[in-house]
């Protein structure tokens, strides 16, 4: 499962968000503070999927750790873009676990960190292999 894509196709769906940051949201590439010229939309995972929820000796999910920046010259659409990320996660099922807000050389930084469980989507294949081995 590639929660990267998962993640970065959910924020370039969303109208606002695509018409802001245009083809300025990243995995992993922080821009040069003189490069930050209109907003940027950075996603970071703070750890791998880890599988969780178990039955039948089967991971059921994967528990995910994300963080989101966002990087503009404006106070305003910074928070305005964060909140938006927080809208369009939570329908992904990652909620919001902690971030900060600063700023430094003219530009405003709002790094929100989010965590849930995505649910596997290779059950059809698992089913397949546990019977082949019969």
């Amino acid at each position: 499962m590639d929660v990267l894509a998962i993640i970065y196709n959910a924020l370039i769906a969303d109208e606002f968000i695509a018409k802001e940051a245009e083809d300025r949201i990243k995995y992993y590439e922080y821009p040069e503070s003189g490069e930050v010229k209109k907003p940027y939309i950075i996603i970071a995972p703070l750890d791998v999927p880890a599988p969780s929820d178990f039955a039948d000796d089967t991971w059921l999910t994967f528990d995910c750790l994300y963080q989101i920046d966002v990087w503009t010259k404006n106070r305003i659409t910074t928070r305005q873009i964060g909140e938006r990320i927080h809208q369009v996660l939570w329908k992904l099922g990652l909620k919001q676990n902690g971030g900060l807000s600063e700023y430094d050389s003219g530009i405003f930084r709002d790094a929100r960190r989010f965590r849930g469980k995505l649910y596997r989507e290779d059950f059809d294949t698992i089913a397949v292999s546990i019977n082949k081995e019969e």
